[in-house]
Order: C-alpha cells, then sequence, then structure tokens
C-alpha cells in the first residue's frame, strides 16, 4: 500500500526541471519588441488551443488540489506561447487586453472573456465546504448566514479547469443554475441555507462576489467586505471570524 501510495503521488512541479519540461521551444534568440496585433491574435488563438488541449486538462486535473503547480502549468503554457512566436517576456501577451482594449478578437480571448475578476483565484488551507459548514454550526444561533451560488468560475465549457473541479457547463437558464445548487448541495452535505443569483447576476453585479467573497450585512448596511490579501490574492477566513467575535464582544452575546 505504501509503494502504491509513493506510486500515485503527483511530481513536484514546483521542480524547475520537473516545470521546464511541461512544454519545449527550440532554442532561438528573442526578440523584446512588441508584437504587431495580428501576431498577439495568433498568440491568443494559440494559448486558448493548448489551454483546452486533452493533455494540459488532465494536468490541471492532476494538480487540482495544488494552487502553486496550477500556476506554474498556465505560466509555463504562456512563457512557451511568447517563445514560439519569436518573443522574450510573457508580459507581451499579458498586456494584449491593454495595448488593444477594443480588438474584438482580443476581447475574446479565452481568459478575458471568462474572466470577471481581476483579485486572482481563492486559496484556502482547508475545505471550504468544512469551513463553511462550522462557520454555520457555530453561528446560526445568532445571525442568519446565506450562500449565494452565482456564475460558475470554471465551468465545462467556458474556462475549464480539468475534469475535477470543472464538472458542470455554465448554466443558461435558471432551472439549471438551480439544479446545480441542489446537486452540490446534497453531494457535499453542505449545511448553509443556499440562494441562486438571477440569470442577469444581480448579486454579482451589486456586490462584486466572483469567484468568492464573503460579507456581512448588519442593520441593513455593508459592515464588512472581504478583500484579497495584497501579497497573495487570496480570501482569509479567518478575518470572518475575527469579525463576527468582535461583534460577539461588542453586543455581549
Amino acid at each position: 500500500m505504501h509503494g502504491m501510495d509513493v506510486v500515485n503521488k503527483p511530481p513536484d512541479i514546483g521542480n524547475d526541471q520537473s516545470s521546464s519540461t511541461l512544454l519545449s521551444t527550440v532554442q532561438r534568440e528573442l526578440s523584446d519588441d512588441l508584437p504587431s496585433l495580428e501576431t498577439v491574435r495568433q498568440m491568443i488563438k494559440y494559448e486558448t488551443s493548448l489551454r483546452l488541449s486533452e493533455s494540459v486538462q488532465q494536468l490541471l486535473d492532476l494538480y487540482h488540489k495544488d494552487d502553486n503547480a496550477i500556476t506554474v502549468i498556465l505560466d509555463s503554457i504562456q512563457q512557451h506561447v511568447v517563445e514560439h512566436f519569436g518573443y522574450s517576456h510573457v508580459n507581451i501577451l499579458r498586456s494584449a487586453l491593454s495595448r488593444f482594449p477594443d480588438d474584438p478578437v482580443i476581447k475574446e480571448a479565452f481568459y478575458i472573456k471568462h474572466n470577471k475578476i481581476t483579485q486572482g483565484l481563492v486559496n484556502q488551507g482547508e475545505s471550504a465546504v468544512e469551513r463553511i459548514n462550522k462557520l454555520f454550526r457555530s453561528h446560526a444561533s445568532a445571525m442568519q448566514l446565506l450562500t449565494i451560488y452565482i456564475a460558475e468560475a470554471h465551468a465545462r465549457d467556458q474556462w475549464p479547469a480539468g475534469k475535477t473541479i470543472s464538472c458542470v457547463d455554465q448554466p443558461t437558464i435558471l432551472e439549471q443554475r438551480l439544479n446545480n445548487a441542489r446537486q452540490f448541495k446534497n453531494k457535499y452535505n453542505f449545511e448553509m441555507p443556499m440562494l441562486v443569483d438571477s440569470m442577469n447576476n444581480t448579486f454579482h453585479t451589486t456586490y462584486g462576489s466572483w469567484p468568492f467573497r464573503f460579507y456581512v450585512i448588519n442593520n441593513g448596511k455593508l459592515v464588512f467586505k472581504a478583500e484579497p490579501g495584497e501579497t497573495t490574492y487570496s480570501y482569509d477566513m479567518d478575518e470572518l471570524d475575527a469579525w463576527i467575535a468582535s461583534f460577539y464582544q461588542e453586543k455581549n452575546i
């Protein structure tokens, strides 16, 4: 059994040697110049084809619990793309939208079209469901806690990140969104009551909730809104625990 565990454990993708073999580019002199609009378009199309390829989706699936590994994979893809076209710096690709903000091809780019936030991904040290269930059990008697299901962050048909994470398509009608919410609650024994955002994404538009955020509303006013860390770009649920503890102390609960 111990031998099987060793065999099935994914390799350390953070290792320089491992990450460098994800994609390879023929060695040649690379340019520091800015590419033309047409070249940037071709870069984006090529990157999209790589991200959606079966091999990359399998890698994302394999490392879906390792945020650092996912970052290495996606960074390696972008670096490969710019070098494939004869350029040196990945910012050539990442700055495409700022250089050509009105170009329809770039605006439809895979990670631009489906990305609804600029503050990064959520990184939690433990199971989000377990943590939220604990929160609900601890405080449900003193305050109303709700979860709101919004648009999928990594839908299978829009921004897939491996088959484990991207297991459903983006709902196009309310009943599909409701069905996803019901299935999630049942599958993961999610205890907190769950509401569903409208198909106009009213809640997300109002509160900026994508892909994950938490808030406190007291006496009809928004008094706490989670902000991502300045260096990690992740949300820390300890901040919410601290706010609740302070609230209890103030109210002598």
